[in-house]
């Protein structure tokens, strides 16, 4: 399949496979022991990615735009 005929993907599914992808744990029906520091350090580096990914975007689009 092409990007040209791949269904777009709303931003709600984006969303909810990148927490599934990065908790694999969520949406399990098994209760799992989890640790709230894991998922504190969990939540801060996706935190700080997706901050690193919107710096780049926006850098880039500055430079497409010039």
């Amino acid at each position: 399949m092409s990007p040209k005929n791949r269904p777009t993907q709303t931003f709600v599914d984006w969303v909810l496979q990148l927490l599934e992808e990065r908790f694999s744990w969520l949406g399990k029906v098994e209760d799992a022991q989890i640790s709230g520091a894991d998922t504190v350090d969990q939540l801060t580096d996706l935190h700080r990615e997706l901050k690193r990914r919107r710096r780049t975007n926006r850098r880039s689009g500055r430079k497409n735009r010039n």
